[in-house]
């Protein structure tokens, strides 16, 4: 039983990577923690490892479709890197019931995010505007939050991408989700290092979520649904609310 349920949170976890860029390894930490009862910072943690396998396989779906503008990755990664090291030393100071919390809350962001995407994701039509200054900025931010709450980062990316740099959605996606195959390495070892990482129940993930990241990615190529968007939206609201409610009853 415990290993159909953790194959299933993988396939979740890779399918939303693949087809939203963003959310993946988000909704695993609170799944590990209701349904397998793992304790927090396992369940922060483990699904990290998993982003490296699952991101490169979406990858090499939108690498066909020729869609990752490699030209930005190395000032993203360059801001990405130390920031990154940087939220995961900071972990080992902070509580598990207040890492759960943060994620709990990090999530409603989620939620929300998928219903003004029609404005944050909006295609400009204007000079596509990729400078050092702009891209060092939005991997210092995505950085951290990936490994501070052990994330792929791409809710930060993607959006910020399109907005701040005029990339066409779709190509800020596939760039997001290669960034996130290089992020995951040293979150990973960072939180290895600290003994945060099931890696018995990291390989069973990785064993659902590869296949299914590429689904997800195959799926996003062909379309983009905004009222999929929507109803995965509410069921984040409607989770982190009730994943929330489960922490503070707990405290």
């Amino acid at each position: 039983m415990w290993y159909a349920i953790v194959l299933g949170i993988g396939g979740v976890i890779g399918f939303c990577a693949g087809l939203f860029g963003i959310g993946g390894a988000l909704i695993a930490t609170p799944l590990l923690k209701i349904l397998v009862e793992m304790p927090p910072m396992l369940a922060l943690a483990t699904p990290l490892p998993t982003a490296l396998p699952s991101s490169i396989s979406g990858t090499v779906a939108y690498y066909k479709a020729k869609l990752i503008d490699f030209s930005i990755v190395r000032f993203v990664i360059a801001g990405a890197l130390p920031a990154n090291l940087l939220g995961t030393w900071l972990t080992q100071f902070t509580s598990g019931q207040a890492m759960m919390l943060y994620t709990g809350c990090f999530m409603m962001l989620v939620g929300v995010t998928f219903f003004v995407r029609s404005w944050l994701l909006q295609e400009q039509t204007r000079e596509k505007n990729t400078s050092p200054a702009i891209l060092l900025v939005i991997g210092v931010i995505a950085g951290f939050l990936s490994g501070f709450l052990a994330i792929g980062g791409g809710l930060v990316m993607v959006p910020l991408f399109v907005r701040l740099c005029g990339m066409r959605f779709k190509q800020a996606t596939a760039t997001s989700l290669f960034c996130v195959a290089i992020l995951s390495i040293p979150g990973t070892l960072g939180h290895w290092y600290l003994g945060h990482i099931d890696w018995k129940a990291a390989c069973v993930l990785a064993l659902a979520s590869t296949p299914a990241s590429f689904l997800g990615a195959k799926a996003a190529i062909r379309l983009r649904n905004q009222t999929l968007e929507r109803i995965y939206g509410t069921f984040m609201i409607s989770f982190a609310v009730y994943f929330l409610w489960r922490q503070y009853a707990g405290m």
